[in-house]
């Protein structure tokens, strides 16, 4: 192909042409595609232990919450809800009440993939506390 001057106007291959333009480009994009797929990796990992919190959270609080109040270990509860200890990390229970109710906090990290992100993850819930009123007092 020429153009009206007589040049080719296809590039010369040679020193300075395109050879190596893909693999440069590869490397350029290769860091940012792997930083998006741990990051994706990351977040899965925090949502996974949230759920695991919240549910460990409903579980202790319906454990307080029940009639004639039966003593249990609610970290022990929390642990046996939450499984395995490679996904949810330093697991902290905390129940405190008030007359007729009971709060219970848990707190937990997830495994950290990319540092910099967060880990943490918590749930707070309340509720009141089951009680029996005798049939005469009514």
């Amino acid at each position: 192909m020429r153009s009206l001057l007589g040049r080719s106007m296809v590039p010369a291959r040679g020193p300075g042409g395109e050879s190596g333009a893909v693999t440069t480009e590869f490397t350029l994009l290769y860091g940012a595609l792997l930083a998006l797929v741990m990051s994706v990796i990351h977040f899965g990992l925090v949502f996974n232990a949230a759920l695991a919190v919240t549910d460990a959270a409903d579980v202790v609080l319906e454990m307080a919450q029940s009639a004639g109040g039966t003593e249990f270990s609610a970290p022990a509860v929390a642990k046996a809800v939450v499984g395995d200890e490679r996904l949810v990390r330093d697991l902290v229970v905390e129940v405190s009440g008030a007359p007729g109710e009971v709060t219970v906090s848990v707190s937990a990290t997830s495994p950290r993939i990319v540092p910099g992100l967060p880990t943490s993850v918590s749930h707070r819930t309340q509720g009141p506390v089951e009680r029996f009123i005798p049939e005469g007092r009514r």
